[in-house]
């Protein structure tokens, strides 16, 4: 060792090696983000109109999970009655995802659709939280009302222009 190092050899060793590991960690982190978010399938419903269905993350509760599955064909079957084929310029995308809310003060978990619509070459993405749960039957959605919210809140403003 030189006289005057400030450093040993292996207190030299240990910096780089703990640099490496840190720009590795914050690489990677992207990429567990990203795995949280899995896409269950991706639905053809017309021509450049698609449905990307994310699947239910590991830490939400059965029973919505299970409402959230049963509600994945109805959705399917209004959007293909209220969308119809589109141009390349005016191809739509909508993503569903899973999700609850507490509702009142006895915390009733209630589950949700997070539906998010965007255009090819459009700024805009047009987001509602539909709640899978019908207060005018008590029990669960039917298609008229699935297609009003789908019509009022999505696919209305996000008419291609």
């Amino acid at each position: 060792m030189a006289a005057g190092s400030l450093m040993g050899e292996g207190e030299f060793m240990t910096f780089p090696t703990i640099r490496i590991i840190s720009v590795l960690a914050v690489l990677l982190l992207p990429w567990g983000v990203w795995a949280q978010n899995k896409i269950q399938q991706e639905i053809q419903i017309h021509k450049n109109v698609k449905l990307i269905e994310m699947a239910p993350e590991a830490d939400l509760p059965e029973a919505v999970a299970n409402e959230y599955q049963k509600f994945l064909p109805l959705l399917q079957e209004v959007l293909k009655e209220n969308t119809t084929d589109q141009s390349d310029e005016c191809s739509l995308t909508i993503r569903v995802t899973p999700g609850f809310k507490e509702i009142g003060s006895a915390k009733v978990q209630r589950p949700t659709a997070r539906i998010t619509a965007f255009r090819r070459n459009s700024r805009q993405e047009y987001v509602g939280t539909l709640i899978l749960y019908s207060y005018i039957n008590s029990g669960s959605l039917n298609k008229e009302e699935v297609a009003q919210f789908l019509t009022k809140q999505i696919l209305e403003p996000a008419v291609c222009r």
